[in-house]
């Protein structure tokens, strides 16, 4: 069965702890949370690692995976690592990159090396990384054979070395086809930001699912036949963010529900 997850910068605007806002998510649907750098400096605070760790077990959650740039991993590895290993963070995710460096082969090629070696650092400890698109990947890039989609150029170069969590809200935003992105990352994405967007709106980069132009229930559906194992909701421009939550959890219930059976049968 499929698992729910809801990324916390969601709630980034509550004045809560992280320990707080994993306890609010254990009073929803949602199966699970997702991390973000923020997080772990919160584990700083007097009992906050074991508090976190009481509210995951409290709300029945997991941490599917957390976020976290390319050099934060570079330059706190042992702290990142041990954050990891305390709550049970078997995944993470680069959640953007320098746009430069997808404007070129060379660029695209030197990203995925880079991040093909954190991999390698990574996998000592069974931590799994995974690379979270924004919107400039989706731009072209100058091949042998013409122009290509820099995205597509980046998972060939990555070749196997690290994995994908497809934003399918995003790449739509960018003007991309967000079934055409979940295809393209087949096997390699066991994590998908189901989220929506409305293109014409850079506010609204990201918007409650069901509120765009995202189909999210054929996405959901072609996620969880290639492989998906956690569907997980952001919206990092709400300006309700207990609203979003509560959208959220019931939106993805409902999904759960109608996609679940697919992935039993995977």
């Amino acid at each position: 069965m499929v698992r729910t997850a809801i990324q916390l910068f969601t709630l980034k605007d509550l004045d809560e702890l992280t320990w707080e806002l994993v306890s609010r998510v254990g009073q929803t649907s949602f199966d699970g949370v997702e991390m973000y750098k923020a997080d772990f400096d919160a584990f700083e605070a007097d009992d906050g690692i074991e508090r976190t760790k009481q509210a995951l077990t409290t709300g029945s959650l997991e941490v599917c995976s957390a976020h976290a740039r390319a050099e934060t991993i570079e330059e706190e590895f042992d702290d990142i690592v041990a954050a990891c290993e305390a709550v049970g963070i078997s995944r993470l995710v680069i959640p953007t990159y320098d746009g430069v460096a997808f404007e070129t082969l060379e660029g695209i090629e030197t990203a995925a090396d880079r991040l093909g070696a954190i991999a390698d650092s990574l996998a000592e400890y069974d931590i799994d990384l995974l690379y979270h698109n924004h919107t400039f990947e989706f731009g072209t890039v100058t091949g042998e054979d013409g122009p290509e989609v820099a995205f597509e150029v980046f998972v060939d170069r990555a070749d196997g070395r690290f994995g994908f969590q497809p934003d399918v809200g995003l790449a739509t935003h960018a003007g991309y086809d967000a079934l055409k992105l979940l295809d393209v990352v087949s096997g390699q994405a066991p994590l998908v930001h189901l989220t929506d967007t409305v293109p014409d709106d850079d506010y609204l980069l990201h918007a409650d699912v069901g509120t765009g132009a995202v189909d999210v229930d054929a996405c959901a559906e072609r996620a969880v036949k290639n492989g998906a194992e956690w569907l997980i909701c952001e919206n990092g421009r709400t300006d309700d963010a207990v609203a979003s939550l509560e959208h959220g959890s019931e939106a993805f219930a409902e999904l759960r529900s109608r996609v679940g059976d697919l992935s039993d049968s995977q």
